[in-house]
């Protein structure tokens, strides 16, 4: 073995390699794991299996990451991990489009990744169910308008174009629900490229817009001018605090009646506010007198 030049960096030897080499082959999507999912690949979208076939190996290593990602607790959403999520699952719908297959068939690889996987990782076969619920919702939800997007994105690349507009692109994602990835994806494979200045352009002109309506949404709902709240939350999980202001449908109020929403103002607080990718603390505010309010 000769010595790396700089010792200690990861060499990427991770064990579907490992497992390429002990098997004799000379690729990850060769060996025995990725075998058996690429011909459940191949079923469940109706073409013959083949090592040449590039979307069946896409299929079989999204379900693979979606299964997992569920499992761990991520579910499909707009934002953040959830997002990453979404964009793997349309991606490998998408190839199975490509293939002709236009029904919800991702879900149904999960029951061979779990024979494969499940031993290992029993989580997995506990998850079966949710996993399969989770990723059927999503396949649906995005076959309604993957037709539609891809009508689009055909018309839009029709005759000799070569280089997709921003503003195109990013109607596919604000509209069709296609992250410019997938859009990129489809463009590459006809040899066209997308305008990501412009995409990017259209998408800021979207926040600043959503921004300023936000700010303005915001000031009509809740203005406190009154002495902050002081956070102690990295140190405490409980305080005796008082209340400086009580707040319903955003005006100032004496009192909160049982089960009205409001909002509490607090001298001080360990409840930590949303803030940095980090969720909101959720908790109760008990009163002297017994009264009970559930901190959402």
């Amino acid at each position: 073995v000769t010595r790396l030049p700089a010792p200690c960096v990861d060499t990427g030897m991770g064990l579907e390699r490992v497992a390429a080499i002990l098997q004799g082959v000379h690729s990850n999507y060769e060996i025995d794991l990725f075998q058996k999912l690429i011909q459940a690949a191949a079923r469940e979208t109706g073409v013959p299996y083949s090592q040449d076939v590039p979307s069946l190996k896409v299929i079989a290593d999204h379900i693979r990451a979606c299964a997992f990602l569920i499992a761990d607790g991520v579910i499909p959403s707009n934002e953040g991990r959830g997002y990453v999520l979404r964009r793997i699952i349309r991606r490998a719908i998408r190839h199975g489009y490509k293939l002709g297959q236009k029904q919800p068939f991702f879900h149904k690889l999960v029951p061979d990744l779990v024979r494969e996987m499940g031993g290992a990782y029993p989580h997995l076969k506990e998850q079966q169910t949710r996993i399969m619920e989770a990723l059927r919702d999503e396949e649906v939800r995005f076959g309604e308008t993957l037709e539609n997007g891809m009508e689009i994105l055909d018309t839009a690349l029709a005759g000799g174009v070569q280089t997709l507009p921003g503003d195109v692109a990013f109607k596919l994602h604000d509209t069709y629900g296609f992250p410019l990835d997938l859009t990129q994806d489809v463009c590459r494979e006809r040899g066209v490229t997308v305008d990501v200045a412009g995409f990017d352009a259209a998408m800021q002109h979207q926040k600043d817009s959503a921004r300023a309506a936000g700010k303005f949404k915001m000031g009509k709902v809740l203005e406190y001018t009154g002495v902050p709240s002081r956070f102690t939350g990295y140190t405490s999980l409980t305080e005796d605090a008082t209340v400086l202001a009580l707040y319903a449908d955003g005006a100032p109020v004496q009192q909160l009646q049982a089960g009205q929403n409001g909002v509490v103002v607090l001298n001080v607080t360990p409840f930590y506010a949303e803030s940095g990718g980090q969720v909101g603390d959720r908790g109760q505010i008990t009163a002297a007198s017994g009264a009970l309010f559930d901190v959402q």
